[in-house]
């Protein structure tokens, strides 16, 4: 509805946005540098960030910035499985049938992977999202599920995903050997000011928005001021926003209607 009153060609705050047009913030194109280290590495990696604040788009975008002839990469986004549902996961992804035990599985999953680096040329990049549900055991099977060549290596690159806590369990004693093979650390902030107002702008002009000002400065003031730039909490203000602006037939989205957008969020 929105979309047709204010000219968009989509939906300008939708989480399927291209990975090509999304807002480049400083925090995204350090994690980028650094996942680019990893990937050349075949190493072990850690991202984390508050919940909403874009880790799981930043990787994604980086990911689809490899080139698909040199990388395969596999994004696993639910560790409630368990080991041998993550086992199951990485074989289909893989190409591969799943043995029905899980000491097959990892044998198979090992011949894969290293068929992938030496026969095919192609490097595995293993995202596992949401990697604070993994339970101790888990992490320590992963971590031996990709060591090769007595440790001095890896079959894949694995990037582990999730909230802060995810660092904290990882500081524990007993996956100390996890933790001291880390070869990036890179916690995701939120968006400062400046950047929330770049962000703003520029998802209204991807969208198609010709116009030169939708969202007034104090709107979007007001829009860092309840989201602490956290980009999820942007993308659900400003959709609601926007939303109330079609309703009142407004051209601009100002400060009452944002704060009219933050008693209905509050609301529910």
């Amino acid at each position: 509805m929105f979309e047709a009153f204010y000219g968009f060609a989509r939906s300008p705050f939708s989480k399927t946005i291209d990975t090509d047009k999304l807002f480049a913030a400083s925090g995204q194109k350090e994690l980028a540098a650094r996942l680019t280290y990893l990937v050349r590495e075949h190493g072990f990696g850690l991202v984390t960030g508050e919940i909403g604040s874009g880790k799981s788009t930043a990787v994604r975008a980086f990911t689809a910035s490899l080139d698909a002839n040199s990388y395969l990469v596999i994004y696993l986004a639910n560790p409630t499985t368990g080991m041998t549902g993550l086992y199951r996961d990485l074989l289909l992804a893989l190409g591969y049938e799943a043995p029905f035990s899980s000491s097959r599985m990892v044998v198979r999953i090992r011949s894969a992977l290293g068929e992938l680096k030496t026969s095919k040329r192609r490097t595995p990049v293993v995202i596992l999202d949401e990697a604070h549900l993994l339970a101790q055991p888990m992490l320590e099977q992963l971590r031996l599920l990709v060591s090769d060549k007595m440790d001095s290596d890896s079959l894949a690159t694995l990037v582990l995903v999730g909230p802060p806590s995810l660092r904290r369990t990882l500081h524990l004693s007993v996956n100390e050997a996890l933790n001291q093979r880390l070869a990036v650390r890179y916690h995701l902030g939120p968006l400062d000011l400046a950047e929330t107002i770049g962000y703003v702008r520029h998802h209204v002009k991807v969208a198609g928005f010709l116009a030169p000002t939708l969202f007034t400065d104090d709107a979007i003031a007001r829009i860092f001021e309840y989201t602490k730039g956290l980009p999820r909490r942007i993308n659900q203000l400003c959709t609601t926003a926007l939303m109330a602006g079609a309703i009142e037939q407004k051209s601009t989205v100002d400060e009452t209607t944002i704060r009219k957008a933050v008693a209905e969020l509050d609301h529910d």
